[in-house]
């Protein structure tokens, strides 16, 4: 019976030990990137894969357009327009989009505001409230597409490429989320030619 005890304490023991291991092993970092903070490790990163990882967010834009102030009688000025993908198991009622904006060449051009006084900035956020918006629906729910987000810009110089990312959004709990890649979405297009 006390070799039983003891046997049964030893295979305890060693399952321990290598539980032990597996912990530490999973705890590591596995290569010099995971310490490295996500805006640095993607500085290096070409702009496909940027959006790859863009498109595996909570809440991502899956669209962009460019809008001509002649091609509809509602458009008072040009606008970049956007659809944004909700892609979390939440209701929510604002988000904030991020645009930047480049010529034909695919140089940087920044983004000016048909009233604004200034010169505007290479990035450029709109907060969309989706009940001021929507009016009728309070929030956008999860797995549903809101393709109405406009920011209107002025037309010179040309605007021929647009660049879009959620930065952040609450949801009707109030709970907060803020994209981990918009910093890095930033340093890739902000003020740079695209590669």
């Amino acid at each position: 019976m006390i070799i039983i005890i003891a046997l049964v304490c030893a295979i305890v023991a060693v399952c321990a030990v290598f539980a032990y291991l597996v912990y530490q092993n999973k705890a590591k970092p596995t290569d010099a990137e995971s310490t490295i903070p996500v805006s640095e490790q993607t500085t290096s990163m070409s702009n496909e894969a940027l959006e790859d990882l863009l498109k595996q967010q909570m809440m991502f834009v899956n669209g962009i357009e460019y809008y001509y102030q002649n091609s509809s009688q509602q458009l008072a000025h040009d606008a970049i327009g956007a659809s944004v993908f909700n892609n979390s198991e939440v209701s929510v009622k604002s988000f904030v989009v991020a645009f930047c904006a480049f010529d034909e060449k695919g140089n940087p051009i920044k983004i000016v505001q048909p009233d604004e006084q200034g010169e505007g900035g290479y990035i450029r956020t709109i907060n969309y409230e989706y009940t001021k918006a929507q009016g009728e629906k309070a929030a956008l729910e999860p797995n549903e597409t809101c393709k109405d987000i406009l920011m209107y810009v002025k037309t010179e110089p040309q605007i021929v490429t647009v660049k879009a990312c959620v930065k952040s959004y609450i949801s009707t709990d109030d709970i907060s989320w803020d994209n981990p890649y918009y910093n890095a979405f930033v340093l890739q297009y902000s003020s740079k030619t695209l590669k």
